[in-house]
């Protein structure tokens, strides 16, 4: 199973040091199909800007850990389903 989600994670270069990892299940179309900004950083570690399947951010060694990264974060959110937004709470208007 890990192979074949693996397969699925796609890296689009953004410019020399920099890319997108896409997931090729989504559709292109879908804002949902980037998965993360990815990064190599001076020091050879990659930064990662989790979007869609996580929030924040993290640094991995190698593009392999990113990637495993990647397909844990991917199976959690299928298995997770539809979740509830948070409520926004409600301010009375302000008097002018």
């Amino acid at each position: 199973m890990y192979r074949d989600d693996v397969h699925q994670l796609a890296l689009v270069p953004l410019a020399e040091r920099s890319w997108r990892l896409c997931d090729r299940s989504v559709a292109r179309s879908d804002a949902a199909s980037v998965v993360a900004y990815v990064e190599l950083l001076e020091t050879g570690q990659y930064e990662v800007v989790w979007v869609s399947i996580g929030f924040g951010t993290a640094r991995y060694p190698s593009l392999e850990g990113m990637f495993r990264a990647a397909v844990q974060m991917v199976q959690r959110s299928r298995g997770a389903g539809a979740i509830k937004p948070e409520p926004i709470p409600h301010r009375p208007p302000a008097h002018a």
